[in-house]
């Protein structure tokens, strides 16, 4: 029993000088003195995640908003080593107090990989990122220097370098494939201005992505929100109708407005090409597509990536053409594909593959100890769509004997040189017919019939930008009676209801033709004339949209 009681004092005796201790360490400075002698400042500083308060400057100041560019298409790093560029336009007329890039990236890397990512902002590295293995986000704000906000674009690179092999000096995989690093959608430029909300370009800069665009209500406003919509898609823009309870961003001006201005109730109203211009020249003046005005056609029109890569194994370039967008509505029929490569060590080659719309179309092989490459490639007119794309892949055949010798990083570009060209037999049925015919009309006039609920309108939008040439000189009201040509945009019932009233048609129905979508692919192109015509109207929705041509 005496035992048991010593050893429970000495248990509670235990226990209250641990207590003791633990008190006395809570109020005294060993932690304090402990984080004092790690330098915090000394670490990199990328991960702004936790915002710093703004100051009364910041807080009075207006913030635009500029997504990141190319939101349909996939931008990352896939393997290593790997980059890529993008490009934000700056607003042009706003005077800019700061900004900063806020961009997130999703990684996958092999549980067995490592790798580092660099961020260069106007060519000086800006930033580097740790990527562990496994799946992970990183959110990194970097803020922008006074000259990079002196310019009218900020060209911002990321690059890659890494093993997906546990580290090993010499993977067995040379091309490190198992890594890719996606920037999220939600990545963007943020950009601080004191100038007043008020002003034309404030409006324009501050405008939603997408912008919204008034409708109306009306057939003829609504056919010039129809074109607008289309043109501002073709040259980079998007913009999407606004519903009832929306405030549109963009307002189609009637009578003799100016091209660009802003209405009693701040929008942007726009009258014509010239007011599309102007919101395109003040929104994203760095990245208006170019329209091509002449053959051949060269890449560096076409949105292709002409800079210099590093890679290992293989690198692909895309480049995507629309025939509407080509001058004269031509249809290419070769393509002249000119490549400034690194020298391969003696006896390895180059092989160069060419595809058009998932067609292979060439493969050449080329001695690894030249610097450039040239391929002249047909392209078939049997393959070819309104929106097409060729497919560029370079391909070094060194051979990884072992694991320890894998050599070094390969270099290659796609010169602005290489092009496109009509030379060659133009189709003469089709909408490659339909599209030279368009484009050779000195006006087109443009009417809607019933009105289109957003929906509808929509649709045509989408049809129109496909077939109508780029640059076409739109009429709409009274001066369509002056055109040659004229585009009707109704639904399938205010079709069928037209056609009920005027009966058969006389000896000129063979020039009027019916454009229908079909989904993804090209909209279906037939004469009214035709016998199937009729079935395939019967057989559309009451509110699908679609379009008469009659030239």
């Amino acid at each position: 029993m005496k035992d048991f009681l010593r050893l429970l004092f000495i248990a509670v005796l235990s226990f209250m000088i641990v207590g003791l201790a633990v008190a006395y360490t809570r109020d005294s400075d060993v932690l304090a003195r402990l984080t004092s002698a790690v330098d915090t400042a000394a670490l990199p500083q990328l991960g702004l995640s936790v915002a710093e308060p703004e100051s009364a400057e910041q807080e009075s100041a207006t913030e635009i908003w500029i997504p990141r560019p190319r939101a349909d298409q996939w931008i990352g790093l896939a393997g290593f080593p790997d980059s890529t560029e993008i490009r934000f336009a700056l607003p042009a007329g706003v005077n800019f107090t700061a900004g900063a890039l806020r961009l997130a990236f999703d990684v996958q890397l092999g549980m067995q990989g490592d790798g580092r990512m660099t961020i260069n902002v106007d060519g000086v590295r800006r930033g580097e990122v740790v990527l562990d293995p496994g799946q992970s986000r990183h959110e990194v704000e970097i803020a922008l220097e006074q000259n990079d906000l002196l310019s009218d674009v900020v060209v911002v690179t990321f690059e890659g370098r890494g093993t997906t092999s546990t580290g090993q000096i010499c993977p067995a995989d040379a091309a490190n494939s198992g890594a890719a690093v996606t920037l999220s959608d939600d990545s963007g430029l943020a950009l601080l201005t004191d100038d007043p909300v008020d002003t034309r370009a404030v409006r324009i800069a501050t405008m939603s992505d997408p912008a919204w665009l008034a409708l109306g209500a009306e057939t003829g406003t609504q056919a010039l929100a129809i074109w607008a919509r289309q043109d501002f898609a073709r040259k980079g823009m998007e913009v999407r109708f606004a519903a009832n309870d929306t405030v549109p961003d963009i307002v189609m001006a009637q009578g003799t407005q100016p091209a660009l201005a802003l209405d009693a109730e701040g929008h942007v109203a726009i009258a014509g090409e010239a007011g599309i211009e102007g919101v395109l020249a003040a929104r994203m003046p760095a990245a208006i597509r170019p329209v091509p005005d002449a053959w051949p056609v060269t890449v560096d029109k076409l949105s292709a990536e002409t800079l210099l890569k590093n890679f290992r194994g293989s690198r692909r370039w895309t480049i995507p053409y629309a025939l509407a967008d080509l001058p004269g509505g031509l249809m290419p029929r070769r393509f002249a594909l000119e490549l400034k490569t690194s020298t391969l060590a003696p006896g390895n080659d180059w092989v160069v593959r060419v595809s058009l719309n998932g067609n292979l179309l060439e493969t050449g092989r080329f001695n690894g100890q030249g610097d450039t490459i040239s391929l002249d490639v047909t392209l078939p007119s049997g393959i070819q769509t309104l929106s097409n794309t060729i497919l560029v892949e370079l391909i070094d055949t060194t051979p990884n004997d072992s694991i320890c010798r894998v050599g070094p990083d390969a270099q290659a570009q796609l010169l602005p040189t290489s092009r496109l060209t009509p030379q060659g037999v133009q189709p003469t049925g089709g909408w490659p017919q339909m599209v030279r015919a368009l484009a050779a009309e000195p006006a087109i006039g443009l009417g809607v019939t019933t009105p289109l609920t957003r929906g509808e309108a929509r649709t045509a939008a989408a049809m129109l930008g496909r077939f109508l040439p780029a640059g076409s000189d739109a009429v709409f009201g009274t001066e369509r009676d002056t055109a040659t040509a004229s585009i009707e945009i109704t639904t399938a019932d205010g079709l069928r209801s037209a056609l009920r009233l005027a009966g058969e048609f006389g000896a000129g129905a063979h020039t009027i033709w019916l454009a229908v979508p079909d989904g993804d692919r090209d909209p279906i192109l037939i004469a009214i004339a035709d016998p199937r015509a009729a079935a395939l109207i019967e057989r559309l929705d009451d509110n699908a949209a679609v379009i008469l041509i009659d030239l």
